[in-house]
């Protein structure tokens, strides 16, 4: 393998290496990026800030093919700032259905509005600036800097990192204090000072089409000349992960004169989306019209939907099963209507 004949090469002391072989790594990488790179991103064409701030938000914890059409979606919806800061959060929550933690929306919404009345909606290209907006921390300026302004900026996300560890041979753990470290520093010579969209994009790319995680595809890479690693399916190292708790949650279903009654939560999870009523302490009885099981960090969760006799609690909102496509919704909770509704037209 490329990988195992380099590790056969005498190498120069690392101080005279490093300048020669990060410039080869740069033009091979460039080079195989104009030729295969993922140019048909929506959100890379033109370079708009606008669009590379809602994709940014969008792709935390959230994989692109998830993001891509429900970003064609939003962009239609709010095709501007201005558009994202005027709207309501109800109809920035019912946008963001499918995506998943929905903190992510009211702080996109919240950075608009901030955009907007302070920046006279422009989104600003200096670090200090952005990562005074809400939602933004160090990661997402980093990538607005980068792919927006095309500014000096290092851009880490989990496929630039692989890409990066295995590149460097770095076998401590990232996750611990010395492994960043480590890829902070080797990140920061391997980015340039200027050009950094495209060595970002190319780094990106590469790590989600072949430095992928498990057994990379390293005789077609284009790094294969330069890179040290020895192992890298074994790249990157991190510490054991949590073990996924399992936990089991009761929903009630109240359907009163052609109506689903729901409720409005408070949070913190999924405020201000409208969800089934959690079922309380008493003890569910016969079958459930409805299960689904979903993920949420770490835990995986089995939500049982129990129809419920009796007077519909104070504080629940009736609606017909037309007006329910239209409201946000969480996933796991309109997933679990669905089912619910084909359950009963079964019967």
């Amino acid at each position: 393998m490329p990988y195992q004949r380099l590790v056969d090469k005498k190498r120069p002391a690392a101080k005279e290496a490093v300048p020669v072989r990060i410039e080869e790594a740069r033009k091979g990488l460039l080079k195989w990026h104009a030729a295969h790179g993922r140019h048909d991103l929506p959100w890379r064409g033109s370079h708009d800030p606008y669009a590379v701030l809602v994709s940014e938000f969008m792709l935390q914890q959230t994989t692109v093919a998830s993001v891509m059409p429900r970003f064609a979606d939003w962009m239609r919806r709010f095709p501007g700032l201005a558009d994202l800061a005027a709207a309501t959060e109800q109809e920035v929550l019912s946008a963001w259905e499918g995506l998943g933690y929905y903190s992510r929306a009211r702080r996109l919404h919240a950075a608009a509005k901030k955009i907007v009345e302070q920046h006279s909606g422009i989104l600003p290209d200096s670090e200090e600036h952005l990562l005074d907006l809400p939602g933004i921390g160090a990661y997402t300026a980093a990538a607005v800097l980068a792919f927006a302004h095309n500014r000096r900026a290092v851009v880490l996300d989990t496929n630039i990192n692989r890409v990066l560890v295995r590149w460097g041979n770095l076998t401590t753990p990232i996750d611990k204090a010395a492994g960043k470290k480590a890829l902070g520093n080797l990140a920061a010579v391997f980015f340039p000072n200027s050009g950094c969209r495209d060595i970002a994009s190319s780094l990106m790319d590469l790590g989600a089409t072949l430095c992928t995680a498990g057994k990379p595809r390293c005789n077609v890479c284009p790094l294969q000349g330069t890179c040290l690693a020895i192992f890298p399916e074994n790249l990157p190292k991190k510490s054991p992960r949590r073990v996924t708790t399992r936990i089991t949650e009761h929903r009630a279903w109240f359907q009163r004169g052609g109506k689903l009654h729901l409720e409005q939560s408070e949070g913190p999870r999924w405020r201000g989306l409208w969800i089934l009523p959690e079922l309380g302490a008493s003890q569910p009885s016969g079958q459930p019209l409805a299960e689904f099981t979903y993920p949420i960090t770490r835990y995986r969760v089995t939500m049982r939907v129990f129809a419920v006799k009796g007077s519909v609690p104070v504080g629940l909102h009736g609606f017909t099963r037309k007006e329910i496509p239209a409201l946000p919704i969480p996933s796991p909770h309109r997933k679990a209507i669905g089912k619910a509704f084909r359950a009963i037209a079964e019967r």
